[in-house]
């Protein structure tokens, strides 16, 4: 397992985000599960922490912004 799948079961993990988006963290071992899941919030948290995990760009935050923002309108509105 390495940084990025911890890190995704850490926020996974959260209580008020697994009973408001009713997901079975068990599913998501790692951030390929996570991108592709058909549950948009898991997903979308996959895409933002595969994105700027350790890259201190501002200019690849705002294309993950980008990314993420496009997503969920496409996934969720």
């Amino acid at each position: 397992m390495n940084n990025q799948d911890k890190m995704l079961q850490l926020v996974l993990s959260d209580d008020k985000l697994y009973k408001l988006y009713e997901y079975n963290l068990e599913d998501y071992t790692s951030i390929d599960d996570a991108l592709d899941s058909d549950n948009p919030i898991v997903a979308v948290v996959a895409k933002i922490i595969k994105g700027i995990s350790g890259n201190p760009d501002k200019g690849i935050h705002k294309e993950v912004y980008n990314e993420v923002i496009n997503y969920l309108n496409q996934n969720i509105l």
